[in-house]
């Protein structure tokens, strides 16, 4: 089931729902302090959980867009890519969306790896989970494979934060959401030779932050995407 445009993101109707009994039980029972608490409990699970609209800063086929909200904390550049370390915090909205593609179906989301772990965050001992986007881009005229960008997405969640993805397809349109993620880390991998367009210390908006351009590659190759088109890439069991 995907959330579309729903008030309130479906992975949030739970807890919110648990709360407003846990209300209705203190109101009953007058206990009026409790029940002020449990206000303010719901409506802190309403925002943490609310589906927002976002409209991208950039549509052009070479644009990447945040896939999630956040923090940059540090940018670092290593001989694979450039490799974005993102804090979300629980306030920030949890929809994770496409980042990359033109308006129609151009590009393909695939989870290729899913480690159990601590809930803490942690790049070592903690549980993560891999997203591979790839936005494969065509000349109008010839049909030639003119650009191939694939970016990693690596979350890491933090105490009782939820991972969702919302991978009933495996084409998504640019900014479309593609999954939850509530609380924690993140890294995002993106091409080294793309041009940034944020700094650290900068947040960002999933859907809606241009976080850089890449460059045009020409390659006369067309293959199918798979999850064996990423070879330096562990994947999911």
């Amino acid at each position: 089931m995907k959330t579309t445009t729903e008030i309130i993101a479906k992975e949030g109707w739970k807890p919110i729902i648990i709360a407003l009994l846990g209300l209705l039980i203190v109101w009953l029972l007058g206990w009026k302090i409790l029940s002020v608490l449990f206000l303010i409990l719901v409506v802190c699970l309403a925002y943490f959980y609310r589906n927002a609209e976002r409209i991208p800063e950039d549509i052009a086929d070479d644009c990447i867009l945040a896939p999630l909200d956040g923090v940059i904390k540090n940018i670092e550049n290593k001989e694979d890519g450039i490799y974005l370390s993102i804090k979300k915090p629980i306030c920030f909205c949890g929809l994770l969306r496409m980042p990359l593609a033109k308006l129609g179906k151009a590009g393909e989301v695939l989870k290729i790896e899913h480690i159990k772990g601590l809930k803490n965050s942690d790049t070592i001992t903690g549980e993560r989970v891999k997203i591979a986007f790839n936005s494969t881009i065509f000349s109008s005229e010839s049909e030639v494979l003119e650009s191939n960008t694939t970016l990693f997405l690596t979350l890491y969640p933090k105490y009782f934060s939820q991972i969702s993805l919302y991978l009933w397809d495996s084409h998504f349109k640019l900014g479309e959401r593609i999954g939850f993620f509530l609380n924690g880390n993140a890294i995002l991998k993106i091409p080294l030779d793309s041009e940034l367009r944020v700094n650290i210390d900068d947040k960002i908006s999933g859907g809606k932050t241009l976080l850089g351009k890449f460059k045009f590659a020409y390659n006369a190759d067309i293959k199918k995407i798979t999850p064996n088109a990423y070879p330096n890439e562990k994947q999911e069991s």
